[in-house]
Formats: structure tokens, sequence, C-alpha cells
């Protein structure tokens, strides 16, 4: 299972570089401060959210086991 969520993760990392390579023309002004817009904003969002998994881990291991775990009726 870990391997397949690292795959998934390479496979999406390299499939965002590669679209990053590609340039296309655009006719807007990008400021110099968008980077710092996206370190300040996006990436702390991400890292609660990546927090608060590690946090509850053991609920939602559990929870999930108990759902598929359950016998049909």
């Amino acid at each position: 299972m870990k391997e397949k969520i690292m795959k998934i993760g390479l496979i999406t990392f390299v499939l965002c570089l590669t679209l990053l390579n590609f340039p296309y023309k655009t006719f807007a002004y990008v400021d110099p401060n968008t980077g710092g817009f996206f370190f300040t904003s996006v990436l702390p969002f991400v890292y609660g959210i990546l927090a608060t998994i590690v946090v509850f881990w053991k609920r939602i291991a559990n929870a999930v086991r108990n759902y598929f775990s359950r016998k049909k009726r």
C-alpha cells in the first residue's frame, strides 16, 4: 500500500514538473510576489491538512477499517 502511494506521488510530481516546462503564450503580468503568496497561503493550508491527518491517523484508519470489514447483509 505504501509503495503504491509513493508511486502515485512520484507520478504526480513528474507530471507537474513536465507541465511546468512547457511554455505557452500569456498576456498577463505575473508579479514577483506571486511565489510569496503561494508560500504564505497555500502551503500552510496543505501542511495543516497533513498535520490533521497525522494527529488523527489512528482514528481515521480504524474508521476505514471498520467500514470495510462489515459483512454485507
